[in-house]
């Protein structure tokens, strides 16, 4: 909802303060201008110390700055005030997948981590209505400062109750404990971290490369989807605000269902590396088709059921670049993922600014679209040759 937050209100400031596509695009691109810098330490911190402290901290930073953003009201204090928003939220990602690599068996990975960052797709279809309904009622200063005010209620109940590992649970059950215990691989704490291992495994820079292609398609939409409505096909403020959910709901369909089937599939065929390509390749090839279809469209309901489509195939990466540090290296899990989510937030700073000097320069969004097809093409070729489910970490 917090990275939401600015793309919902675009439209409203770009018009009262008088920025063009290219301004605003510098702006969308500065939140992952912090969000880069953190994400390998912030794994590396997560490993070594703990996910609940990191991303506690996390939370309480970018909740702070999300409740000062109206302050800044020139392109430079914007982009500053969104870049250090992006610096808390960049233990986000590496934090989760090292407490998800200590807390949960092998064989549910899949849907633990769907089901995790479906959470991204479930605050996309709330911050939707609810920021288009605050900016009309109140202003669109206060879609800021209700979104900050929930990261710090959200802490109160965080630090109270999360616990790093499930051996320090106060309150877990004793044949719980030992059902995770007993599949989930013995992962003790890191402390000097194999940095030539895993930099030379082409099978994690595979993972790497294939989180840069996925993340330049959510990115895409994630920043300049209420935008792309308003001016490309002419959406209302409140029409935006209503069918923006739909591509998100997919997500949180997408998401989810391919985690359960996709575990449903390995314990099946006890093939992970299989499991992991098929669903890939299926998810990336089929939403890269929607995309195509997309740039040619010229009518609004025709368009938001082709963002749906194409979102909700997207979203099947949810059960394979989502688990697949813990396939390779459970025990870096975080350090992997923020090597992961480092090369995705480079697409996040690449993707804005790429949108908004094309559309400003060629008044064209159908090249965009192209543009994000042949990046999900080539990630899903490098991912099928490359990338693999066994474990090649110890």
């Amino acid at each position: 909802m917090d990275r939401l937050n600015i793309a919902v209100t675009a439209p409203v400031i770009m018009k009262e303060f008088g920025w063009d596509e290219a301004a605003l695009g510098i702006i969308l691109s500065s939140f992952f201008w912090g969000y880069t810098l953190l994400q390998i330490p912030g794994g590396w911190l997560a490993d070594r110390y703990g996910g609940k402290k990191i991303l506690g901290i996390g939370v309480l930073w970018w909740s702070f700055f999300t409740m000062i953003t109206p302050l800044a009201r020139t392109v430079m204090n914007m982009t500053v005030v969104r870049a250090l928003m992006g610096l808390g939220e960049g233990v986000n990602f590496p934090s989760i997948q090292s407490l998800t690599s200590r807390w949960i068996p092998s064989q549910e990975r899949s849907r633990v981590m769907g089901f995790t960052l479906s959470g991204i797709s479930v605050g996309n279809i709330l911050a939707f209505p609810l920021a288009t309904w605050i900016m009309t009622t109140l202003g669109w200063q206060y879609v800021f400062f209700i979104f900050g005010l929930f990261g710090f209620i959200w802490c109160a109940f965080w630090l109270c109750h999360a616990a790093n590992r499930p051996e320090e649970h106060k309150t877990i059950y004793p044949q719980e404990l030992e059902y995770i215990k007993a599949n989930r691989p013995e992962i003790p704490p890191v402390v000097k971290t194999p940095w030539k291992a895993i930099l030379s495994k082409i099978q994690v820079w595979a993972l790497v490369v294939n989180h840069f292609c996925v993340s330049w398609g959510f990115f895409m939409f994630l920043t300049w989807l209420p935008t792309y409505l308003v001016k490309a096909h002419g959406f209302s403020i409140k029409e935006m605000g209503i069918y923006s959910m739909l591509p998100y709901l997919a997500m949180v369909i997408g998401s989810n269902g391919s985690g359960w089937l996709a575990d449903y599939c390995i314990k099946r065929t006890g093939n992970i590396t299989l499991i992991r390509k098929v669903f890939h390749s299926i998810s990336l090839l089929s939403a890269s088709v929607f995309l195509i279809f997309l740039a040619q469209t010229e009518t609004k309901a025709l368009a938001i059921i082709l963002v749906t489509l194409a979102l909700g195939m997207m979203s099947m990466t949810g059960s394979t670049t989502g688990p697949n540090a813990m396939d390779v290296g459970p025990r870096y899990a975080g350090i992997i993922m923020g090597m992961q989510t480092t090369a995705g937030n480079i697409a996040g700073i690449i993707v804005p600014i790429v949108v908004g000097f094309i559309v400003s320069l060629s008044n064209r969004w159908d090249l965009i679209f192209y543009i994000a097809a042949g990046i999900l093409i080539f990630g899903s070729i490098v991912w099928n040759v490359f990338a693999t489910g066994t474990q090649i970490l110890d």
